[in-house]
């Protein structure tokens, strides 16, 4: 399942063959992140409204709610004044997060399959231009990985009361990882180039070393103790030692790298590239498996399980 950013549709393609399959869902123009329930029964998918971050425009303020069998919009929510939704996810009990990039808070429904409106709770980040977040699965902490004021700011979600506390990780992060056991956050940092190990006990960076420029997105690959990020403008995908924070590999890519989706045994890593393309990676050999054709600006994957459709 894939969102085609620029031509503003959710699409579903075969993974072996890369074959469309099924009508795909027209959106709203420029969407962006979705989630998917634990059910695989629904897509969260966030209205952004315009292409990229550094673009001015407020016009993009809902969540649009698509049944992922039937391939269809079934409810739309709105986030009225907390303009450019983006970050989007789900805690364990199904509850549903939003990040508003636009006023810096997040949106909380107890209920998403309640099909109503309103939110439940609306709680500040306390940070500026807030693009995405980890969730701890009980949804009792969310960590926004803040643009504009350059730093990692954790925060109960359901909690207007709990202060917010900043982390310094470097210029511009917006790649997160957080970890199986919720001990270690990574943050791949694009302005400064550098990748940040945040120590989620006493909420303070561990360690920190040089990553591949703008790089915009990190992945833990546990079963190598691999780190591995996606370098939008360096059009690549790096590949680290844990560790050591060694460099190991650099796949060059033919076009920008928009996004990376790895499947559940760690295998294969789809990367989305801005030539209309998704390419699959092996992870032991990276080699390239195959690529198939996209619609335009192809971005946000889930991989849905086997014999779905």
């Amino acid at each position: 399942m894939l969102v085609e950013k620029s031509d503003h549709r959710l699409s579903w393609y075969d993974v072996a063959t890369g074959a469309r399959v099924g009508r795909a869902v027209q959106l709203p123009e420029f969407p962006h992140e979705f989630a998917v329930d634990a059910e695989n029964r629904y897509a969260y998918v966030t209205h952004y409204g315009v292409k990229t971050s550094s673009l001015e425009g407020t016009q993009g303020r809902s969540v649009i709610v698509v049944d992922i069998r039937a391939q269809a919009i079934v409810h739309t929510y709105d986030t009225g004044e907390h303009a450019r939704p983006h970050g989007v996810g789900l805690d364990a009990a199904g509850r549903l997060y939003v990040l508003s990039e636009y006023t810096a808070h997040m949106l909380v429904k107890n209920e998403p399959r309640a099909f109503d409106q309103g939110w439940d709770h609306v709680v500040p980040t306390g940070g500026e231009k807030s693009h995405l977040f980890a969730l701890t699965a009980d949804g009792g902490t969310a960590y926004s990985m803040n643009l504009a004021s350059g730093d990692v700011t954790v925060f109960n979600p359901r909690d207007p009361g709990i202060m917010p506390v900043s982390i310094r990780t470097g210029d511009k992060p917006e790649g997160r990882h957080l970890s199986v056991d919720e001990r270690t956050l990574y943050v791949s940092n694009r302005g400064s180039a550098s990748i940040a190990v945040i120590d989620t006990a006493t909420r303070s960076v561990r360690r920190s070393f040089a990553a591949a420029p703008d790089c915009s997105r990190i992945y833990h690959d546990r079963r190598r103790n691999r780190l591995m990020t996606i370098n939008y403008l360096d059009q690549s995908l790096s590949v680290y030692d844990e560790p050591s924070g060694r460099e190991l590999h650099r796949h060059a890519m033919p076009a920008r790298a928009l996004a990376m989706h790895v499947d559940a045994e760690e295998r294969f890593a789809f990367v989305a590239i801005d030539c209309e393309q998704v390419q699959r990676i092996d992870l032991d050999s990276f080699a390239l498996v195959r690529s198939f054709d996209t619609g335009r600006e192809p971005d946000v994957m889930h991989i849905l399980p086997d014999g779905y459709y």
